[in-house]
């Protein structure tokens, strides 16, 4: 035994226990493939018991134990706590007999926890020798029956009363534990020799399963299920007695206990990890998860130079051994000339303990544990995959390969000593300090994601057999650990190794390439899988593809500024997403096609975004003097308008493919979201009439027939509306635009769409699409009133275009709604910003929005006046006319009025608000004057219903237009 056997720890006097489990490692039990595996939970009631030999104070341990007596003979509907309370009854009248037989006076009432435990030590022993004598006769109907029996009804209440009495005994009040320390090998044979009697029980009923007899049948079921229960019952009370068992100062003492120790882990939880019964194995990786979870948390409490808490340290040390026993093994068996059912027995032992170990390894409370287990797997990965021929062998090697590097990726994540913010850019890249051991762990796992790393883009798991094509969640794990490899390098929280630290990141950076190809070629592999379940497995593998992209991107092009990273850094960083641009456009290849409902979307898209972010922060305020940036500006710029274009030419080739073609247009829009619509149109050209990428040249807009890149209009509708509040509210940089790109180039699109539609050689339905792009074109005009960043320069000049284009409401009705929606969008968000961050550049804005809303009011009331004479017009003409479908169309015309005349007085109100006041106050004074006119002449043309009409229809303007200036709230 080496000094760095126990995991990286020389813990005095575990070097010979080590050797014992070690050598027993042979005798393991064969067991099933079934699955098993304990969670990262502890019963809160457990984690109380495991901690009041730690934290509670002999008073409160006093009373805590009374109230465990009267918890234990308490009686519920529950059959377990009648046999409970019965035990317990039975036991404390035990001790009170044995006081008067000693001629002691009954003082106390409650007995002591070490009379209790006597007593219940002494019951268990005694019913042991009875259970033994039954379990002879194995023939016996009968007295397969009583052993059932006894077992429900004494053995298990005995030892979950033992388990909950343990703690008060061990608690350091109680003489230091004196007394479990002097029993604890009585205890240990007593509950080894259970085992054997639950086992004994398995044989026994199994041996009379060939009768016919229903007695025999039923006292079987009993016997099987009664020996399941004794062992899960026993698995727990062990785990209490490792747990809360003090380590004695003496050192012979202390070394003769650990043996003990071992003998009994060995006898009870690691015995049953091999169990051929799913429930039991499920309750021994319970339990030792539950040993290595306490072990990780004592250690880090205040308390950790406890006995107890050494000990803990003591037991899970003796669980990461016989874990590397077994790994051993296994890699000495493959490796040798072994039979063919040893091999079967090592490999299923092998699959058990990397199940456990991928659930218990996240809280090893030394990384170099999770270190050494990582480099079991390398191992593993490099020499397992051709032990043996056959299509059984080729099944289990898979499986073993399936574990390894499930168990290698808990190696990877990050632990219970590590940071709990998860590995986000934010929290893992900000300066923390560390302590020397941190950091020394921190590097020593950084270095092995870096050979981890190395060794899996060299030993890809389906390379290796033809097999594994097909074995979708190999392929999912196996990108899973890439990605954690670069993430472990990318995000290393110390501080005092910088030059460690710039390495780690400059290798991952350098091999991002190399990782991002195998991990898109994965969902190639999945989609040449013959099975029907190879369109979801391609949905997995491209799961992981979008999760590398999503978190692994953002933080190499972090670098990209040079006022917070290194040169050197910044520059790999460059070089490193350059290469990544061709790697992200083979996604676009039909060899994916089944994935690109998910790549697309999610990977293609969260990549071109996250430049675009970059490019966006860089052309921002703030970055104005940064001009050393202009250079990385253009290559951002190029890089986008590339991986753009060439989405839209794939859907242009995909375009009678319909769930292609959905895919694409679906990551189309969440690019549009991403990078927002102003960058977006700058990438696309509508006007010109061919867009050039390096030697290449495709037509991307045809007006005449209607074709190239129109389908995005309404894609880039919807993108502009999408999550409306969410936007307004929001000072996301992909919402800030300039109201003169507007002008100049969207309304530019708009106006030969509009021209277009007046050409005499179209028919009416192309002048009828023609005037539809009109009016999806204008709908781009709510996104640009989101927060505009150049009010002052250029909002007078689209506030006259905007006029002009409500003039025009009777070619184009559904112009009045989107204007109207934009402008008053556009009133709440100025407001919001002056009133939220009264800045200079927010009080500018108001102010001039403040002053152009004097030009536009004025516009507004004269199309609401219009809009009711034509409501007027249109009734006076139904009056005339029999016509059934000309008198819908008018009524159609009319309701259509009304709407858009309650749109319009909205809009009023709520640019009402922010006007100047006395514009307001002679606003209002002029329509209060006009309504009393209009009453007026109301009054003496009472005969002519024609002129009534007229004058009501008025007054009803009027009436609207002085109630959304009062509801403003600023006359």
């Amino acid at each position: 035994n080496n000094t760095d056997t126990a995991m990286g720890r020389n813990r005095s006097g575990s070097s010979t226990t080590m050797a014992s489990i070690q050598s027993t490692t042979a005798a393991s039990q064969a067991s099933s493939m079934g699955i098993g595996g304990g969670s990262g939970n502890i019963n809160s009631s457990d984690l109380a018991l495991y901690d009041i030999p730690l934290l509670t104070s002999p008073s409160q341990a006093s009373t805590d134990f009374e109230q465990l007596l009267h918890n234990l003979q308490s009686i519920s509907v529950d059959p377990k706590s009648v046999r409970k309370a019965a035990c317990c009854a039975a036991l404390i009248e035990t001790v009170q007999e044995r006081r008067q037989n000693q001629n002691q006076q009954q003082q106390v009432v409650v007995v002591s926890p070490n009379e209790l435990f006597l007593a219940t030590l002494a019951a268990l022993t005694s019913l042991q020798g009875t259970l033994e004598q039954q379990v002879k006769h194995t023939t016996d109907t009968e007295n397969n029956n009583n052993s059932s029996n006894e077992v429900e009804t004494t053995a298990l209440p005995l030892l979950e009363i033992l388990r909950q009495i343990l703690p008060y005994v061990a608690h350091p009040s109680n003489n230091h534990g004196a007394l479990l320390l002097h029993q604890f090998g009585t205890v240990s044979r007593m509950l080894r020799m259970f085992v054997a009697l639950g086992y004994a029980y398995t044989a026994s009923s199994s041996s009379t399963t060939g009768t016919n007899n229903k007695n025999s049948t039923s006292a079987v079921a009993g016997g099987t299920s009664g020996a399941n229960a004794l062992l899960r019952q026993i698995l727990k009370t062990t785990t209490m007695l490792l747990l809360i068992t003090p380590s004695s100062t003496n050192t012979t003492t202390t070394q003769e206990a650990e043996k003990e120790m071992a003998k009994l882990l060995h006898a009870t939880i690691i015995r049953m990890f091999h169990d051929v019964r799913p429930k039991v194995r499920k309750a021994a990786f319970g339990c030792a998860m539950d040993v290595v979870i306490v072990a990780s948390s004592s250690n880090s409490s205040s308390s950790s130079s406890s006995p107890v808490v050494q000990q803990r340290k003591v037991i899970a040390d003796f669980l990461w051994e016989y874990c590397h026993a077994v790994i051993t093994q296994y890699k000495s068996s493959s490796s040798g000339s072994k039979k063919k059912n040893d091999s079967s027995s090592n490999s299923k032992n092998l699959i058990h303990i990397l199940r456990l170990l991928s659930t218990s390894l996240p809280y090893a409370d030394d990384v170099r544990i999770r270190v050494r287990f990582g480099d079991d797997c390398l191992a593993l990965m490099g020499g397992g995959e051709g032990s043996g021929s056959g299509s059984n062998k080729g099944e289990v090697s898979m499986e073993v390969i399936r574990e390894t590097l499930i168990t290698l990726l808990s190696c990877l994540e990050r632990g219970e000593e590590d940071s709990d913010d998860g590995l986000l850019l934010s929290s893992m890249e900000q300066e923390v300090d560390t302590t020397k051991d941190t950091d020394k762990e921190d590097e020593e796992i950084s270095k092995f994601a870096a050979r981890a790393l190395a060794f899996l883009l060299q030993h890809r798991p389906n390379a290796a057999n033809s097999s594994f094509s097909s074995a979708g969640d190999v392929n999912v794990v196996y990108g899973r650990c890439l990605m954690g490899c670069v993430e472990r390098m990318l995000v290393r929280a110390t501080s005092s190794d910088e030059d460690g630290t710039l390495a780690s990141k400059l290798l991952a950076m350098k091999l991002l390439p190399n990782v991002l190809t195998s991990i898109l070629h994965l969902c190639d592999e999945a989609a040449e899988g013959e099975d029907g379940g190879a369109a979801n497995s391609a949905e997995m593998c491209g799961s992981e593809f979008n999760q590398f992209v999503s978190r692994v991107m953002p933080i190499v092009t972090s670098y990209f500024n040079n006022a917070t990273s290194n040169n050197n850094l910044q520059r790999v960083a460059i070089e490193a997403i350059s290469n990544c641009i061709d790697i992200i456009r083979q996604a676009l290849k039909i060899q994916y096609r089944n994935a690109w409902g998910n790549i697309l979307p999610g990977g293609y898209a969260t990549f071109t975004s996250t430049l675009a972010l970059n490019l966006l922060e860089m052309r921002g305020a703030g970055n104005e003097a940064n001009n050393g940036n202009s250079e990385l500006e253009g290559k951002l710029q190029s890089w986008l308008k590339e991986l753009v274009v060439s989405l839209l030419r794939l859907r242009d080739d995909v375009e009678k493919d319909g769930t292609a073609r959905t895919a694409v247009e679906y990551a189309t829009s969440t690019v549009m979201r991403g990078m927002g619509l102003e960058l977006f149109l700058s990438l696309v050209d509508f006007t010109d009439d061919h867009v050039d990428i390096g030697d290449k040249k495709k037509k991307s807009l045809n007006t005449e027939s209607g074709g190239g890149l129109w389908w995005l209009l309404p894609l880039m509708k919807q993108s502009a509306s999408a999550d409306a509040s969410a936007l307004a509210s929001s000072s996301s940089i992909t919402t800030r635009s300039h109201l003169s790109f507007f002008q100049g180039r969207v309304l530019n699109l708009a106006r030969r769409c509009d021209a277009a539609s007046a050409d005499g050689h179209r028919t009416a339905a192309e002048a009828s699409i023609q005037k539809q792009r009109v009016v999806e074109v204008w709908s781009l005009l709510y996104y640009f009133c989101l927060h505009p960043i150049d009010m002052k320069e250029n909002f007078a000049a689209v506030a006259k275009t905007v006029v002009k284009a409500l003039s025009d409401h009777s070619r184009y009705p559904k112009l009045v709604p989107v204007i109207c929606g934009s402008l008053k969008s556009l009133a709440v968000g100025v407001t919001g910003r002056a009133e939220a961050n009264p800045s200079a550049e927010a009080t500018e804005d108001l102010e001039v929005l403040s002053n152009v809303s004097i030009k536009i009011l004025p516009s507004l009331f004269k199309l609401v006046e219009t809009l009711n004479e034509s409501q007027k017009t249109n009734t006076a003409d139904d009056m005339d006319t029999d016509d059934k479908s000309s008198s819908k169309e008018k009524q159609a015309i009319r309701q259509q009025n009304m709407q858009l005349v309650e749109i319009v007085t909205d809009t009023i109100g709520q640019l009402a608000q922010i006007c100047p006041r006395e514009f307001l106050q002679n606003l209002f004074k002029k329509v209060v004057q006009r309504l009393l006119v209009a009453t007026t002449e109301n009054g003496d043309n009472a005969g002519d219903k024609a002129s009534k009409d007229a004058q009501a229809v008025r007054m009803c303007s009027l009436l609207g237009l002085g109630q959304a200036l009062v509801a403003s709230g600023s006359l």
